[in-house]
């Protein structure tokens, strides 16, 4: 059925103005279904509201999603599939992708390119080495980005570390995600979006080793000759003792502007808030949203679903690369280099799913474009 020019801008306008206010049954495109373009309106909000529900709060954020994380349900959400860099908040993912498959007792000894990586650093140095488990637990409550570049070498190298975050990206249905970098760090090619954010938290969420890393304020990382590293953990609402909080990654840079995903449970219910490009301090601006969603999650219908996932491939962890100052790996490591070499059913690196949306969204636009002028074509003239 074909629908009017002007009969779409009024659908849009009415369904735009029920999210807003939070009135009324709520047309809604699922979570999970493909990225939501921006409308004529501006930003929408997708809400669906039960009689006697609250009204939603304003949030400063371009765009954000609440869900249950036991039963993946959206409870509300604010242009979810947007695609934005992700800043360091890609760190979720690149813990939940290679902890699996890294010993965390072995050690690593930093190169040259850990090191120097711009931003924040936990204040590694090459040629010395420290536990992996240290290096996870930097890269998460510090934010370091030289954890995060080592964690990648240790796996093997950032090329096939970053093969498996998007394999794995695409496993959990993360659709809107392209990984370029193990830290965050900008790339114009490196997105996510809000609800692949409440996805790769929901999965950090069932791994312990993480979920233990999030609840720790503080811990000294030794290195094999005996320097302590202190660490710090970054996330203010851990810091500051919120009831209930499982664990946050922040993330800040020029292109992404500010983000965060966190946990909070109270009682039987574990909610996930993702906040993309927010104003304010994270605590204030996912805090009114979490206070909402514990009120409401009974008095509103769920507006989408996060996928649903299998059990994760079982793989065997094995002992860190081991690496001279330079990345060159070191003899007697065969077996190892051959476990992560690519194979010919191997991706590039880059998420096949999120090419494909890039792709298919060009294509949309490109049609829209040549109908419109093939509309004024037709148009008479004044």
């Amino acid at each position: 059925m074909r629908i009017s020019r002007g009969r779409a801008r009024k659908i849009t306008a009415v369904t735009t103005l029920a999210a807003v206010v939070g009135i009324g049954p709520l047309v809604f495109l699922p979570i999970n279904s493909a990225a939501a373009a921006p409308s004529e309106g501006g930003p929408v909000t997708y809400v669906n509201p039960k009689p006697g529900a609250d009204r939603l709060p304003r949030i400063p954020a371009s765009s954000w999603v609440l869900a249950d994380a036991d039963t993946g349900e959206i409870l509300a959400a604010k242009e979810p599939h947007h695609q934005y860099p992700p800043a360091s908040t890609i760190k979720v993912l690149t813990a939940v992708t290679l902890m699996p498959h890294l010993d965390l007792n072995s050690t690593y000894s930093a190169t040259f390119q850990d090191v120097n990586q711009a931003g924040t650093r936990i204040g590694l140095r090459a040629g010395m080495s420290n536990k992996v488990s240290d290096l996870f637990a930097g890269m998460l409550m510090n934010s370091g980005n030289d954890a995060a570049s080592a964690v990648a070498n240790a796996a093997g190298g950032w090329e096939p570390s970053l093969r498996l975050m998007n394999e794995e990206a695409a496993r959990l249905g993360a659709k809107d995600t392209v990984a370029a970098t193990p830290n965050g760090l900008d790339r114009t090619e490196q997105l996510t979006s809000a609800a692949d954010l409440a996805i790769i938290f929901r999965e950090a969420l069932k791994n312990p080793d993480i979920t233990k890393i999030f609840r720790t304020k503080t811990l000294d990382a030794q290195t094999v000759n005996g320097r302590l590293i202190h660490l710090y953990n970054h996330n203010k609402m851990l810091q500051l003792n919120y009831p209930g909080h499982l664990g946050a990654k922040t993330g800040t840079t020029s292109m992404a502007g500010k983000t965060v995903v966190s946990a909070f449970k109270r009682g039987n219910r574990t909610l996930i808030v993702a906040l993309m490009r927010y104003g304010s301090t994270m605590e204030r601006a996912s805090k009114p949203l979490y206070d909402w969603g514990f009120a409401n999650a009974k008095k509103v219908e769920p507006v989408g679903q996060l996928p649903t996932v299998g059990p994760r491939p079982p793989v065997t962890p094995r002992p860190a690369l081991q690496v001279d100052e330079n990345g060159t790996p070191k003899s007697g490591q065969d077996e190892l280099l051959a476990a992560v070499a690519p194979t010919a059913n191997s991706s590039s690196g880059v998420n096949s799913s999120g090419a494909v949306t890039v792709l298919l969204l060009f294509a949309a636009a490109a049609g829209a474009v040549f109908g419109l002028m093939r509309w004024r074509a037709r148009k008479p003239t004044a």
